[in-house]
């Protein structure tokens, strides 16, 4: 009887204890966005090259945090009169081999300035068999560090002075979409939300992209323990989607799509507030074939540059996203010189409630520094 007694207690605080691991990997992930958001401490920026008639340039961003992002700006060429055209802004995640290299995908962004992000992860992103499970908490983290890396970018790109602050447009390109939706839905600073190829909840689309490799059931049961231990359930698109209103939400999904369960599609498209729209196309997933993305960016170009067209008629009256920009910020240490590429210092006010209000402006602090 004891021994029985003693079999149900045991059971009980195994139970308790994975009850409180999944409250814990399954807890309001708002706070931590928040916290690695941060603010943007230093950026360093590559020399400018020319590819396909365009100016390019990577930059690595560095924010208070800790937090690490790298992204590569495409943009037309300056013009001779002195000061550059504010133009529109797209800010492009895609899948985690493409990365911040998708704007090569683009070989004219028609007028305006395309950025592509890589995804905060600091490891081999081909990982595979047992390696995989050593690797769950970096994983974990840098799933969780995206949505934040998105807005430490647009920290960045809404002070340059080629960026029109008013019209920002977020695209998530598969993986890249339920990122952009949770950023979108954080951050008043975009104008419109794209979701190119994605959908929503997090557990049905994994296990059905693992029936590929694990069989089912099998499959069912390991999608569900990733799913948790990723922070899924907090992390679908569904749940953050209808924050965007009453800004612009835009989905472009395909027919065959052997990768996005029909029903998963739908779920986000009807989780959304108004105005939004979907669009169907042939083919199925867009994965990183170069003439399907092409042929997508087209359709995103389009409709960008009539809505930048029909703002320019009407004077350009949209309120600006950024609000008035105020002075803040102390001098960083300076660094000492090391190699050709060029480091800005500068300071933000602390972010926790910038995601509502303005970004600020700060004094720049030793420009053209590199970090040793």
């Amino acid at each position: 009887m004891a021994s029985v007694f003693r079999r149900r207690n045991f059971a009980a605080f195994v139970l308790l204890l994975l009850a409180v691991g999944v409250a814990y990997l399954l807890r309001d992930p708002t706070p931590r966005f928040l916290e690695r958001r941060s603010r943007l401490v230093a950026w360093q920026a590559s020399p400018l090259d020319v590819i396909d008639g365009h100016l390019v340039q990577t930059v690595h961003l560095t924010a208070a945090s800790g937090l690490e992002v790298d992204l590569t700006v495409k943009r037309p060429p300056e013009g001779g009169a002195g000061r550059a055209a504010r133009r529109p802004l797209l800010v492009l995640l895609g899948g985690h081999r493409t990365g911040k290299d998708a704007v090569r995908l683009i070989p004219d962004t028609r007028g305006t300035v395309v950025v592509a992000l890589a995804y905060p992860f600091r490891g081999d992103p081909r990982l595979k068999g047992p390696g995989i499970v050593l690797k769950v908490p970096a994983i974990r983290a840098a799933l969780l560090d995206t949505p934040p890396a998105l807005m430490l970018a647009l920290d960045y790109l809404l002070r340059q002075p080629y960026v029109d602050s008013t019209h920002v447009e977020s695209v998530g390109v598969s993986l890249g979409a339920p990122f952009v939706v949770v950023a979108g839905a954080l951050d008043q600073r975009v104008s419109r939300v794209w979701s190119i190829h994605g959908s929503g909840e997090s557990y049905t689309p994994l296990e059905y992209n693992m029936r590929r490799k694990i069989p089912y059931p099998a499959s069912v049961l390991v999608a569900g323990l990733a799913n948790v231990i990723i922070g899924g359930p907090r992390l679908a698109p569904e749940k953050w989607v209808g924050r965007i209103a009453p800004r612009e939400f835009v989905m472009i999904n395909a027919r065959d799509d052997e990768r996005m369960p029909r029903a998963s599609v739908e779920k986000l498209y009807a989780s959304a507030g108004e105005p939004k729209s979907i669009t169907w196309v042939g083919g199925q997933h867009v994965r990183a074939r170069p003439e399907v993305v092409r042929g997508l960016v087209e359709m995103v170009l389009t409709r960008v540059l009539k809505t930048s067209s029909r703002l320019s008629m009407n004077g350009g009256s949209r309120p600006s996203a950024l609000g008035p920009r105020l002075s803040a910020g102390d001098r960083l240490p300076a660094l000492s010189a090391r190699r050709s590429a060029t480091y800005t210092y500068t300071v933000i006010p602390s972010a926790a409630r910038d995601l509502q209000c303005p970004v600020r402006r700060s004094r720049t602090a030793a420009p053209s520094r590199s970090l040793p």
